[in-house]
């Protein structure tokens, strides 16, 4: 994929090689057609010529003729437009100057006479500023075309990291109500809630560096955040773990199981008096990897599909990060809630830390 890009970036109407075949194609006939009508078929240099002659011009327009404007494009301006104009000029002509003397060296083994010097002179006064004028042309648009993906990306990567911002924010928020409702309660536990807090808020940075994270550190975030959930709710709050360790090393944005494993504590477990169950799943199925949140409790539906902020934030998160690759699904299952994320598997290289098991 890499040397392809790079080829695409030196010849950059080679991603048009259907339309270039094409006008190819037609010119062959063209010409094999004008041979018909003028009983030269017979002749093997003739057709010769027919296929030669629109596959050096084509080839000399197409992909030549661009390349003296595209090779100094790194260069500061004015630099990189003069070398690229004193470059045309010297590719161009000498090229518009070889064309006319292919195509005479085949012809004239057919019974075809030149006045070569008249015709090379011809090609260079008309051929070659031709040229030069449609290589500027395609190197301008190719250029254009880079700026635009370029700043396509980056728009994109800010969206994602503003995306990303907004739910750190989310989480501190909460935890330090939860942290609020202990420092009364028992202090003891509030301690211990904010070692827990410290431990998330250090993952939380180191998330909010990278766009996408191997799915044993998204593991880790929820963790901490359970811890801190289960000081606050102690025996209330029930935790079982189903995860594939194989799929550790399964690149995902970060900050993707944690507003859904928040959704299920805050309608499901929270509000129950005896508690509740929460069962976090990693698996794949068929190609796809499933990420799935449990938890018992009233059936939690979404308001016309939105949800809260946490849920909003992840469906755009998902929708930038794996396109239509992807899919969140939120509703009722088994007495309890199922939120499920499906997206297509991207390994990963990471170095791990130690992780004595899901949650630890």
């Amino acid at each position: 994929m890499g040397s392809a890009s790079r080829l695409g970036s030196w010849f950059p109407l080679a991603r048009n090689w259907r339309v270039i075949g094409i006008c190819y194609a037609l010119w062959v006939l063209f010409v094999l057609y004008d041979h018909w009508i003028s009983h030269r078929v017979g002749s093997g240099w003739w057709l010769a010529s027919a296929f030669s002659s629109p596959l050096a011009h084509i080839g000399a327009f197409a992909f030549l003729a661009p390349l003296p404007w595209i090779l100094p494009r790194r260069l500061p301006s004015p630099w990189n437009f003069i070398l690229g104009f004193v470059l045309s000029v010297l590719t161009c002509e000498s090229a518009s100057a070889l064309l006319p003397v292919l195509d005479a060296w085949i012809l004239t083994r057919g019974g075809v006479q030149f006045n070569l010097g008249k015709l090379v002179q011809l090609y260079t006064s008309l051929v070659g500023p031709a040229m030069m004028i449609v290589g500027g042309l395609v190197a301008a648009r190719a250029h254009s075309e880079e700026l635009r993906v370029a700043s396509e990306a980056e728009a994109l990567v800010a969206k994602n990291r503003l995306l990303q911002g907004q739910v750190h924010p989310h989480v501190l928020f909460n935890a330090l109500n939860g942290l609020a409702e202990l420092v009364h309660k028992d202090p003891k536990a509030a301690e211990d809630a904010i070692r827990h807090l410290s431990d998330l808020l250090r993952r939380l940075l180191r998330a909010s560096e990278h766009l996408s994270l191997p799915l044993w550190e998204e593991r880790k975030i929820v963790a901490d955040y359970l811890a801190l959930e289960a000081i606050r709710l102690g025996d209330r709050l029930r935790i079982r773990w189903e995860w594939d360790e194989a799929l550790d090393d399964i690149e995902v944005p970060p900050l993707l199981l944690q507003p859904l494993v928040e959704n299920a504590i805050k309608h499901g477990i929270a509000p129950s008096i005896p508690g509740g169950e929460v069962v976090i799943r990693a698996r794949s199925e068929g190609g796809m990897i499933r990420l799935e949140v449990w938890n018992s409790g009233a059936p939690f539906r979404e308001r016309g599909g939105a949800g809260g902020i946490g849920i909003r934030n992840l469906r755009s998160r998902l929708t930038l990060h794996f396109g239509s690759a992807a899919e969140l699904q939120l509703g009722p299952s088994d007495q309890g809630t199922l939120a499920c994320i499906r997206f297509e598997a991207t390994q990963v290289d990471f170095l791990h830390e130690a992780i004595a098991g899901p949650g630890r």
